[in-house]
């Protein structure tokens, strides 16, 4: 089921366009990265989502409750970390999160399986003040946990943290996602946090969501293929390719050939060849990996 429903959304300030009728789910379970570059439109979407500032067109469903129209029912669904978490600094990690749970009528309970979720357990009772930065990190992460939101919410959560930090972070929120079958929304711009972590990357630029693709193995999963022809014949290729119906795009390079075809393709693109006489030093299956994708996206043109 989707969680999350974001249906041909805009948004202006002032008199410019920020967001230019977006649209996109986040199922159950599911962690989902929205990829752009700084500017692109990602925290304004954020904003949106949370209920900070109303869309001036479309709609954003939470649990199937719209926002603009039953904002606490959604809202009562949604946890979320936005860059570094407002904490206590004088008290405890456990006084932080239980000042929460007195308030939202959680369990200590469930205050304690969350602890052990973010692996805290050890250091939950020193002050916060004590805390590491990816120490609060984890804590924010907590304290977004402790209701098992439908729906979680990170903001650039891996900023200013070590490559230790950036691997306990990530190793929770898989944990969470797939336990607690919490739909995960994580807004970055940093291309490796995004490929390590999530099943589904929304790549978003001048507030446009350019494509919305599933990652596999950190390589993004496509309805096309991309193969490689390295070949002495080079022009004949190219001519032919042209004639080709399963032929999308081809882009030279020297000696070789970019071929973006119809997915499983590949065998009758090779019978071509052959029937043509073009002589063919090799043919291999290229696969696409997010930073390539994003630079085809996002900053214009496919690199080779």
């Amino acid at each position: 089921m989707n969680v999350l429903e974001v249906k041909d959304v805009y948004k202006r300030l002032g008199k410019r366009e920020i967001i230019k009728g977006i649209t996109f789910s986040v199922k159950e379970g599911e962690i989902f990265g929205f990829l752009g570059p700084n500017g692109a439109g990602k925290t304004t979407t954020i904003r949106m989502m949370v209920g900070l500032i109303a869309a001036n067109k479309g709609s954003i469903t939470v649990m199937g409750h719209e926002i603009s129209h039953e904002r606490e029912k959604a809202l009562s669904n949604i946890g979320a970390v936005v860059e570094n978490p407002e904490l206590y600094t004088y008290l405890t990690g456990r006084q932080n999160l239980m000042q929460i749970a007195a308030i939202r009528k959680i369990s200590k309970t469930d205050v304690e399986e969350v602890i052990e979720l973010v692996n805290l357990k050890d250091r939950i009772d020193d002050k916060v003040k004590k805390y590491s930065l990816g120490m609060k990190q984890r804590l924010g992460l907590a304290a977004a946990l402790i209701s098992k939101p439908k729906l979680l919410i990170l903001d650039e959560p891996t900023n200013g943290l070590d490559p230790t930090g950036i691997m306990d972070f990530r190793d929770i929120v898989k944990k969470a996602a797939k336990e607690l079958k919490t739909a995960v929304f994580i807004s970055s711009h940093m291309l490796s946090e995004v490929q390590q972590l999530c099943d589904t990357v929304a790549f978003i630029n001048d507030g446009l969501i350019k494509a919305v693709e599933s990652i596999t193995g950190g390589d993004i999963r496509k309805d096309k293929d991309t193969i490689v022809v390295i070949t002495k014949d080079i022009e004949k290729c190219e001519e032919l390719l042209k004639t080709l119906t399963f032929v999308h795009e081809t882009h030279r390079d020297e000696n070789f050939l970019v071929v973006e075809l119809d997915e499983n393709s590949t065998p009758e693109l090779i019978f071509s060849l052959a029937e043509n006489k073009i002589r063919v030093a090799e043919v291999y299956k290229k696969y696409k990996g997010l930073e390539e994708r994003y630079m085809e996206l996002v900053e214009g043109g496919m690199r080779v």
